[in-house]
């Protein structure tokens, strides 16, 4: 004969069961999560400024933070506000690094940073300061995307003043002396398009 206690127990053994499975079930969940955010790389962290001079080029420091590897680098800039309003998505472009110098070794052939097949130079750590040239700030090697299409025919003889009458566009190169007190932005990120920095560069003489 079965008493009311026997037939307790088997719904009490159900419910323990279910909790056990729950709680086995939150581990899984909980280490499976855990790794993933673990595995996942963080950005990295650095503070890069700017300075560009129309006749001495532009200058990028790293004044701060990670060691950055070249290789995983990429530097855009666009117009900011101070050459009109919504021009960040028609300006904005990749810099083609190829003519950056780091101007601290003796041996001019070893300063280049990037030949055609990659990085010379391995790292951008604090204290560094890589620098595009004037000549290589030209509006059609600097700005592909919005120089004016008769811009190498029609420059003066200082090698970089335009004569053309294409003015709209020529109002939106850096390397213009009616552009001296306005400001771009220059953003630093990495290949993967996490942002590692951003600064307003003001252009001076």
């Amino acid at each position: 004969m079965t008493s009311p206690d026997d037939r307790a127990v088997s719904p009490v053994v159900g419910v323990m069961l279910m909790l056990v499975v729950t709680v086995i079930i939150a581990a899984l969940v909980s280490a499976f999560a855990g790794g993933t955010a673990s595995s996942q790389t963080k950005p990295y962290q650095a503070t890069i400024q700017g300075e560009f001079s129309i006749t001495q080029g532009l200058s990028i420091s790293h004044s701060g933070g990670e060691t950055l590897p070249t290789s995983q680098l990429v530097f855009t800039t666009y117009n900011g506000p101070t050459f009109g309003q919504g021009l960040k998505e028609t300006t904005v472009q990749v810099l083609n690094m190829t003519g950056a110098i780091d101007p601290t070794p003796v041996d001019p052939d070893k300063r280049m940073l990037k030949h055609s097949n990659g990085w010379n130079v391995t790292s951008f750590a604090a204290g560094d300061t890589w620098v595009i040239p004037a000549a290589d700030t030209n509006c059609d090697i600097f700005q592909p995307l919005v120089y004016p299409h008769d811009y190498t025919s029609e420059l003066a003889d200082d090698g970089y003043t335009y004569e053309g009458v294409k003015k709209g566009l020529w109002s939106l190169c850096f390397r213009n002396n009616d552009n001296i007190g306005k400001s771009f932005t220059l953003v630093v990120s990495d290949t993967k398009g996490n942002m590692i920095s951003s600064t307003d560069v003001t252009i001076v003489p």
